[in-house]
């Protein structure tokens, strides 16, 4: 070195995980903010989706009740003459209506479909003579298909007979 210049003190080097560490510690980390806005996106689509899906399933109930129990001693009172205990039994064939006492012919199937239509006339005409009768018994053989007893029940609604009986047993 020339002899002119004073000589600086040198620093020595540190080691370089020293040198890391130094570096990292002098240095201010900050809180780190969470982005929630894609899990916020979401939320806010899969909530009315279940909601909508809520008011699915209640528009596909089906209320049906169970087969009326047979009364002892009502036969000799005048409202059970005004009453009839309808039973309409489904079988692969076709259906027949049966009431208190009277039995009518079997309806067989046109072409494979039920004949829905003369069931409806049919049972216009029972509400025609017993107005104040509201309920019906379906009597299913276990080969009718679920759509079939769908249409018969909803016959019998659209017939003003609202409180349908289902029953699982052909005598």
């Amino acid at each position: 070195m020339p002899e002119g210049i004073p000589k600086q003190k040198q620093p020595k080097a540190m080691p370089a995980l020293k040198r890391v560490n130094r570096h990292l510690g002098g240095m201010n980390m900050g809180e780190v903010d969470l982005d929630v806005t894609p899990i916020m996106n979401v939320f806010i689509v899969l909530i009315p989706f279940l909601m909508s899906m809520a008011v699915f399933t209640q528009v596909s109930v089906v209320e049906f009740s169970l087969p009326p129990a047979a009364v002892a001693g009502a036969a000799g009172s005048d409202t059970a003459m005004k009453s009839l205990d309808i039973s309409i039994v489904i079988t692969p064939e076709g259906f027949q209506i049966v009431g208190t006492g009277r039995k009518l012919d079997i309806i067989p199937k046109n072409r494979g479909h039920y004949q829905f239509d003369q069931l409806g006339e049919l049972l216009k005409a029972i509400k025609f003579q017993y107005p104040s009768q509201k309920s019906v018994v379906l009597v299913l053989d276990s080969d009718v298909l679920y759509d079939d007893i769908i249409k018969f029940m909803d016959i019998c609604r659209e017939s003003q007979f609202p409180d349908i009986g289902l029953s699982g047993e052909i005598q």
